[in-house]
Formats: structure tokens, sequence, C-alpha cells
């Protein structure tokens, strides 16, 4: 059985025929299930699609098996021919448990049968948003074939990102990808003509629903630029908002929550009501305006305490939430659900433990949808607590109890869904204690911190990360709307180390969602909070460098310049930690970091081989496990400066992350724009080499922080030199090959917050330095004379050599082989080896890019895309191929006009241009001198005559 799993794991492996399914995923299938899931989940295996599983079977001797499944196939062809869902992301599970139907809803439906667009309007918690999901849903059942999406619109960011999300689902991501240099007004405009040529290429026959959620003053003129575009395709639109003035009223439909009639009907505990009874519902539902959010709860509470209607009222009236609404919430028309979700509240507070009753008023702070049950389960734990890690089944049980949310999902992806008039209460009720609302919000960064991570290879680390970027980035808004409220916040030393953490990785998130300038913007500010922590602005610290440091053309003075900042911000961070409140505060939260945080699922694997064991708690460090590795030198005690470290690498890494933007730039760069980022990495690497004097003082491990600082960053720079610094040299290049030699061979360990993340026996580490080994020699040989044959000769013996250890090392370790391909093909170019060129470089181009049929209009490319096609234009140019080098040049210029690249088309452009301005003025010249060969013949015919 065994043999048999690895003789498929064998034919499945990435670097062979199907490349979809990444060789950790292979690693870890143990049986032919799960092998099976495996190439389900990649898509080699569905219903209508097995020529994969008939090759294997045919490779395996199995070819009476392959001949059945053939049969099958072809026997079935009727029934397997399904028509293929369109796009959606409404869920059946978005639908509240108890869900009455109502003539709100027949109404709704018979609307939306003979008009294009009609707009829910009506009070907090009167049931808008869950009628349109049920229309949704029942409508998704008599018609899967067309795009059926929720668009959210509380305000512009959450309405661009749910609209990225869409066009991503529509199979736009790369299309959709927001760029340093583009607004967020014109990604919107871009993804609206994505979605709309989208649409213009469906069967005109197929409806298509698009719900926008919650529309509000900020976005109700983008929802109706959306609106009127996707009425004039097979769309119908649902729009939900509390303004009935946003939209035309022969478009509206007033939702009012139930009539009383239903209300009674969903209320009543027994079928036959007396006379008497029937009043007393009457009563409640008026006290609860028959709103369908503030009557699950009452409902939940009348059942789980036997509470009649006349009882329920008798408890809730004259209670002190009364006054609390009277006083904050007066003018709402929504007071009486204010008034009912605050009194639940209240009893919350009696009846749960501080732990959950902390999880409820956390709910302030993050978005509205999808909360994943893994972030409350991270939260800190008490202060004295033996177990760190929270249960969060409590938390669900209080949220059922008065209905303050809704449960999507199943086991470890199971996700909390809330309502605005939910976390406006809460806002509201925490309002007055500005103490406990920073204390709660710490603790909603923290585990953030715990959770959020760079490491992305693995699905499970993408997912989780992606997850969590919304919610993330509503806490960040709710920081900087507090901390205009009490500016001192601004000087809390552990809030601006929590928050610098959090800006970065929502930063370094955003860049994978494709939303290059939020992200820009976020490193921005984790760069700010870093400066905020020294108590003194960059631009201070850079005016005061000036006077004796002066940045000129010359990359050596940036270099300088960011040597003596990093000297003064070390200097201040040194005097800042010194504090022994702040030392003692940095010593526990590294601490706490360490045991805590999430650790990635590569990273995992490195700890389970160090310890001997699987990790106790699956993906954190127990005590016992980090002593463990303490002892062992693969972590720093904390009694050993973990917490200076700890906030010295938290500085490395936003400096890093804002300067590594300079590599996301593309060919058409501002390098005034270039000099920010690269002034960035030089502080990074510069910084580093101040950390790293002070481990050697303190006798601390030799931490490669320079895996980060210089080989992925100011290294790296010299390939490109888009800040136009005098970089790319030849001696440049040869002192960096040096260096490069050097790291591969260096006996450090990469250490991340104190705890190893590689050693230096890693495939990962030596692969990057050879892969950045590639790229200077084949920028040495592009920048050598061909005259210097000798030169060329020893570089290209020495890129050969790179490329066999390369490839070895790319058969044992296949992450991240894009950029190898690319190096790799880059270098055969150089050394003029176009076929083996032209192969590296179709793998990393996309699938099609030579045949007539690709098609130009459904192709946006990403980076290393467009390095790759660049490559293969380059191939055929130097291999005297020129019809197809100017196809493949077309065929480019269609790609990014289509895809609205235009920066990028007319950098393209230009560079075309100058080389054809060159190939002609060599024509001209080869025309000339013929000219002169002619003359110079008929001269001698002549004096020979």
């Amino acid at each position: 059985m065994s043999e048999d799993v690895e003789k498929l794991k064998f034919l499945l492996k990435p670097y062979d025929k199907y490349e979809e399914i990444p060789s950790q995923d292979l690693k870890s299938a143990e049986d032919g299930e799960s092998l099976f899931s495996l190439m389900k989940k990649y898509g080699l295996l569905s219903l209508t699609k097995t020529d994969v599983l008939i090759d294997i079977l045919m490779h395996t001797n199995l070819k009476p098996c392959a001949t059945s499944i053939e049969t099958f196939n072809q026997q079935n062809k009727e029934a397997l021919s399904i028509p293929k869902e369109g796009p959606c992301n409404i869920k059946e599970d978005m639908v509240v448990e108890h869900f009455m139907e109502t003539s709100k809803l027949k109404e709704i439906e018979e609307k939306m049968a003979t008009t294009k667009f009609i707009a829910l309007s009506g009070l907090l918690g009167s049931g808008k948003s869950q009628l349109a999901l049920k229309h949704a849903c029942k409508k998704r059942q008599s018609c899967k074939k067309g795009i059926c999406w929720r668009i959210s619109c509380q305000d512009m960011v959450i309405l661009l990102n749910s609209l990225k999300k869409m066009a991503d689902g529509l199979g736009l991501k790369k299309e959709s990808k927001q760029n340093e240099s583009i607004s967020n007004e014109e990604s919107l405009d871009l993804i609206l003509e994505l979605i709309k040529r989208e649409l213009k290429e469906k069967d005109p026959s197929i409806e298509h629903l698009i719900i926008f959620d919650d529309v509000t003053d900020e976005t109700k003129h983008a929802v109706e630029k959306f609106k009127n575009s996707f009425l004039k395709f097979n769309v119908k639109v649902l729009a939900t908002t509390w303004n009935q003035t946003f939209f035309d009223e022969t478009n509206l439909v007033a939702v009012n929550g139930f009539t009383e009639d239903e209300a009674i009907e969903f209320l009543k505990r027994k079928n036959e009501l007396t006379a008497e009874e029937v009043e007393d519902y009457k009563e409640l539902a008026k006290y609860l305006s028959c709103l369908p959010l503030a009557m699950y709860g009452v409902k939940t509470r009348m059942v789980s305490h036997r509470l009649t209607p006349k009882g329920f009222l008798k408890a809730f009236k004259g209670r002190k939430s009364t006054i609390l609404i009277d006083k904050m919430l007066s003018d709402s028309e929504n007071r009486k659900l204010y008034e009912v979700l605050t009194e639940f509240l209240n009893i919350l507070k009696k009846d749960e433990v501080e732990e959950v009753f902390d999880m409820v008023l956390i709910l302030q702070f993050l978005s509205l949808e999808d909360i994943p049950i893994l972030f409350f389960q991270f939260l800190p734990a008490k202060e004295g607590s033996e177990d760190q890690a929270l249960n969060p089944e409590s938390f669900i049980e209080a949220i059922q109890k008065f209905s303050f949310g809704y449960i999507r999902g199943e086991d470890d992806d199971r996700y909390i869904c809330t309502h605005l008039a939910v976390t406006r209460t809460i806002d509201c009720y925490t309002s007055k204690h500005r103490e406990d609302k920073v204390r709660l919000l710490k603790n909603v960064l923290k585990a953030l911190m715990w959770l959020l991570d760079k490491d992305n290879i693995h699905d499970k680390d993408y997912k989780r990360n992606h997850d969590l970027l919304p919610h993330a980035i509503l806490v960040i808004r709710h920081y900087e709307t507090l901390k205009k409220e009490v500016p001192e916040l601004s000087k809390d030393f552990e809030l601006n180390i929590l928050v610098a953490y959090v800006y970065d990785l929502v930063g370094y998130t955003y860049n994978f969602f494709g939303m290059l300038k939020n992200a820009g913007e976020h490193s921005t500010a984790a760069k700010r909070s870093c400066f905020a922590i020294v108590g003194i602005e960059e631009d201070q610290i850079e005016e005061l460098v000036s006077k004796t440091c002066v940045r000129d053309e010359n990359y050596e003075t940036w270099e300088k310049f960011a040597k003596r900042e990093a000297e003064i911000v070390f200097e201040k961070l040194k005097n800042v930690i010194s504090v022994p409140a702040n030392m003692e505060l940095l010593k526990k939260m590294a601490l706490d970091y360490n045991l805590n945080t999430y650790r990635s699922q590569e990273h995992i694997e490195l700890l389970q081989g160090y310890l001997g064991h699987n990790l106790e708690n699956e993906c954190t460090l127990t005590k016992v496990e980090y002593d463990h590795l303490c002892k062992n030198h693969l972590a720093i005690p904390a009694a050993n400066h973990l917490g200076e470290l700890f906030l010295y690498e938290l500085f490395i890494q936003v400096f890093y992350t804002f300067g590594r933007r300079i590599f996301y730039l593309g060919d058409h760069v501002d390098y005034k724009t270039a000099r920010d980022f690269a002034h960035a990495l030089f502080l990074a690497k510069e910084f580093g080499v101040k950390v790293a004097e002070e481990c050697k003082q303190l006798d601390l491990p030799d931490i490669l922080y320079v895996m980060l600082t210089e080989l992925s960053g100011t290294l790296e720079q010299i390939f490109d030199d888009r800040a136009k610094l005098g970089l790319k040299t030849v001696p440049h290049l040869d002192n960096a090959a040096s260096r490069f030699k050097d790291l591969q061979e260096s006996t450090a360990s990469y250490f991340s917050f104190g705890v190893i993340k590689s050693g230096h026996e890693s495939l990962q580490h030596r692969k990057i330095c050879l892969k950045r080994l590639v790229r200077c020699y084949t920028a040495m040989a592009h920048l050598i004379p061909d005259e210097n044959e000798e030169m060329k000769k020893e570089i290209g013996e020495k890129l050969h050599q790179c490329n066999v250890q390369l490839e070895k090392l790319s058969s044992e370790y296949s992450h991240r082989q894009t950029g190898v391909d690319l190096r790799m093909g880059e270098c055969f170019l150089a050394l003029k080896n176009f076929e083996e060129a032209k192969e590296k470089f179709l793998k990393v181009a996309p699938e099609g890019i030579l045949q007539d049929t690709f098609d130009v209009k459904k192709s946006a490319l990403n980076f290393h895309e467009l390095l790759a096609v660049k490559g293969l234009i380059n191939v055929f140019k130097e291999s005297c191929q020129k019809e197809k080098a100017q196809e493949l040049a077309r065929r480019l210029e269609a790609i990014l006009d289509n895809s609205n690249e235009l920066e990028e088309l007319s950098h393209f452009r230009f560079e075309r241009n100058e080389y054809a301005v060159r190939l002609n003025m060599l024509k001209q010249i080869e025309n000339i001198f013929s000219c002169i060969l002619v003359v110079a013949f008929f001269m001698s015919y002549l004096y020979v005559n």
C-alpha cells in the first residue's frame, strides 16, 4: 500500500508534469485518499476532469482501470456535462438559523420579478440584510450559472476591498491589482471597467444578482455609479440602506421589521393564545418596535428564563440602560433597539466571567463579517492565569444568548458575523470608560500580533492572514480615532509597539491582496510609529544628519547618511529601553510573543525537528519547549536581553518592509520615490549592523539579520538600481558576488524575534544566496564588453556552476521556484544559450503565450510573468528571430493596454522605440558602408582600367 502511495507521489511531483500540487502537501499525504483529495483541491481531479488520473493509471500498469474510467466517461457524457456554477460569495449559513419568511420577503420577490433594481430601506435591526441574503439564496437555487455576489458598503475602504474580492472571484485578480501610483477612486474605476468587461463576455441569457449591502453617505455615489453600469447588463441589483433618500422612491421597499401579526407569530411559545396573551405579545412587539434584531434576543431570553411577555417587560422597564440611552442616543430613531441591546450587555456583564464579557466588548473594534473564531482563542488571558489560550465556546454561547451574532462554517473554520447596531451599542457602552477601552484595544492588537505572520508560503498561513486582514485594518482605524480623542495615547510605549507591529503586518499582507497603495500607506504608518517610540520624528533626525552628511548621486553618500541616522535612532532607542518600567514591559511582551505566536507551517516543521517531537499545542510553543530551545541556543532566554532584541528587530522589520516597496515599482520608476525606499533599505541594514554589534557585546548567538537587510535588501538593489545611485557597475557586482558567497557559507542562523527561523544549513537560505549570485553574474555578463573574451568566459563558467547547484537545490527544495526559473533564464540568455533560456522563461510566463489563440484580453500579468515575457522577447531578438520578437512584443503591448497598465505600457513602448531607432541606425550605417564599398570597388575598377 505504502509503495503504491510513493509511486503516486512520484508521478505527481511538482517538478514533473503536474506543477499544481506543492511539494510540502505531497509529503504530508499518507494514503491514497489524501492524495486524491489533493488532486481534487488543486483541480487535477473532478467529475468532469479525469485525464490526469487516467494518465497516472497508465503509468502504474493499471490500464484496465483507466479503460473503465474512459468507458464510463463516454457512456455518461451527457450526465457529466454539468453546467459550471457562476461565482458566488453568498452561503446558506449567512441567513440566521430561525429565519421567518414574511410578507416583506414575498413583496421583494414579486418586485424583483418585474424590475431590475430595488433598495431596501429601514432602521438598523429591521432585517434588511437578512431579507436580501434570503432572496439571494432562494434565487441561487433556481439559477446557479450566474454571478451572485454581496458587496459590503459601510465605507469607501470596505467597499473597495469588497469589490476587489469580487474581481478576484471573477478571475480578475491580476488585473485588479492596485499599484503604488493609483488612488482608491482610480482603483474603483479600474475594477468597474474590469467587471463590465467580464459581464459583456457572459451569456446574455444568464441572469446575475448583485447586493450592495449597508450603503452609507460615504459610499452612495460610488454605489450609484456601479449600479447604473451593472443594470445595462442582465444583472439585477439589490441595495440595503438606512436612508431612504439615497435612491428613487419608485425603487424603494420600506423595511420596518415584522408586522404585528408576524411579531406575535415569531415570539409566541405555544400555538394557541388567549385574547389577553395576544394583547401582551402586542405590547411587547410594540415595545421592541417589531425589529427582528431585538426580537431574536428577547425570544431567546424568554425561552431560557421562562418569561411571559408581561414578565419580560416588568424585568426590563426602569433599568439603568434606559438612563444611559437617554443620555447618549436620545435623538436616535433606533432608541428602543439600543435600549434593549444595552440591557442585554448589562445581563452579560453580570452573568459571564470577565474574559468572556471582554470578548463581547471587543466586537466593537472588528469588521461585522466573518470574524475567525480563532481570533478570540488568541486574546490574552487575565494576568496570572495559568492557561494562556482562551476557550471561545463560552463566548459563542454568550453571543447566541441575545442573538448578538451568528456562527458560520464548521470546526476550525468557524466565523462570527455581527450587526452594526450591536457594535454601535458596545461602542456607546464603553465610551465613558476610556481606560477600559484602551485596555481592550491593546488586547485586540496583541491577538493580531500573535496571529499575523509574514510567512505566506503555506495555504493555511495565507488563509489565516487573509481572513484577519479586514479586521486588522478596522482595528487600526479605531486606534487612529481613539488617538484623536485621547492625544496622550501617542506617547503610550506599549501601544506604539503593538501598533507599529500590526501596521507593518497589515502593509505586508495588503501586498498579497494586490492593494499596493494601501499597503504602502500602512508601511509608512508603521515607520511613523517606530519614530514615535524613540520620541522624535524622522524628518527631525534627517535634518540633524544632513548637517554633516550630504546625499548626492553616489550611493556611498546614502550609505553614510543611513549609517549616521541608524546610530542616532539606536542610541535614542537604547535610552528608551533603559527606563526600568520599559525594560520590564519589553521582557514580558517578548516572552509572551514567543510563547503565544501562531507559528507558520514551515516554522512548525523546523521547530519540531529541533525538539524531536510535535508541538504540544500544535502551533504555539509551551514554556517547557521554549526553555529546551534556549538550552540548545536555538532561542534567547527572557532574562538575556530578549526584550531589547524584540524591539530592535521590530525596527529592522519595519524599515525593511517599507524599503522593499522599491522592488514592486516596476520598470516605470520615479527615481525620487525609489530613493525614499532605497534609504529605508540602507537604514535597515545599518541598524541591523548596530544590533549585531550589540549582540556580540551581550554574548548572544550570531543572529543573521542580513538575511533580510542585505540579502533581500541593499544587495538586491544593485541589480536594477531603480534609485539611480550608480550601483550597477562591474566592481560593485563583483563585491556583491563575494558577499553572497560569504553569506552562503555563513555559520550564523536566522532568528526571528528571539527564536530560530532557519539554520545556516537551510536549503532556503542557500537557494536565495545562489539566486542572487546568478543575478550578479548575469548582470556582469551584460556589462562586460564582448571584446573582453577572457572575462566573459570566466563569468560564463561561474554562471554554469551556479546553475548546476541551483538545479540540484531545486529538486530538494521546490519553494519559490518561479524566481529561480527567472534567474536561470536570464543567466542562459546572457550566455547566449537561447533554447535553455526560452525553456526557463516559458515555465514562468502565462501558459500559451506564444500561441496565436492566446487571449490578450483576459491575461493580465503579475510581476514575474511580465519579466518572463520580456525575457522571451529578448531571447528572440538576440537569436535573430525578429518576427517572433515583434509579434510577442505586440502581444505584450495588447495585454498591458487591456489591463490598464498605462505606465508600464508607455515604458515598454519607449524601450521598443529605442530599440527600433538603434536598429534603424545600424541599418543606415550598414547601407552607408555598402555604398562606400560599391564606390571603392568602382573607383578601383576605373583605376585599373
